[in-house]
């Protein structure tokens, strides 16, 4: 009979033994689902707090993406006035150069006639406007049988004409010129 008391309490040992493991298994389950629980916790701020500051980083590219587009067409508008400035002046400037080059060309041209009007007042002591009418007088006695003869024959007296004005009308405004 003592062999059965003695196994009586080796079977209360083994269900208490079985219950102490059980209670610690259970101990450390629960211990295991905390930490999880507490590291799923960390885990949801983590993810709101990296949502946030998505949130924010995109507000701050596309502020950044607008501050640069304005800045591009603000530089952009203001490149475009300055280079319109700049071909404005450089217009100007070519006109007062083509102008000043005009002027000089027709004093020089001015020279040149009144030196000639000189010499050939020297030469043939007439001036060209005499000349010029002698040259349509001789012309117009002239009678020649092909059209492109006579064509050429009145684009010469025409050209002449013109020379004649042209003269005439320089002449007069070099008198006025000199006269004051």
């Amino acid at each position: 009979m003592e062999e059965k008391e003695d196994n009586e309490p080796q079977a209360g040992n083994k269900e208490s033994n079985v219950e102490d493991s059980s209670n610690d298994k259970i101990q450390s389950l629960i211990q295991k689902i905390n930490n999880l629980s507490a590291e799923l916790e960390v885990a949801k701020k983590n993810v709101l707090k990296n949502k946030n500051e998505h949130a924010t980083l995109k507000v701050l590219f596309y502020t950044g993406l607008v501050v640069l587009l304005a800045g591009f067409i603000y530089s952009n508008y203001v490149l475009q006035r300055a280079h319109m400035r700049s071909m404005e002046r450089n217009i100007i400037s070519a006109e007062q150069r083509v102008s000043l080059e005009m002027n000089s060309i027709k004093m020089e041209f001015e020279k040149e006639v009144k030196g000639l009007h000189k010499q050939l007042k020297s030469v043939y002591g007439t001036d060209i406007f005499t000349t010029l009418d002698r040259m349509d007088l001789a012309i117009s006695q002239i009678h020649p049988k092909k059209e492109q003869t006579a064509m050429l024959i009145n684009r010469v007296r025409l050209h002449a004409d013109e020379f004649s004005r042209a003269l005439k009308d320089q002449a007069n405004r070099s008198k006025i010129k000199t006269t004051p």
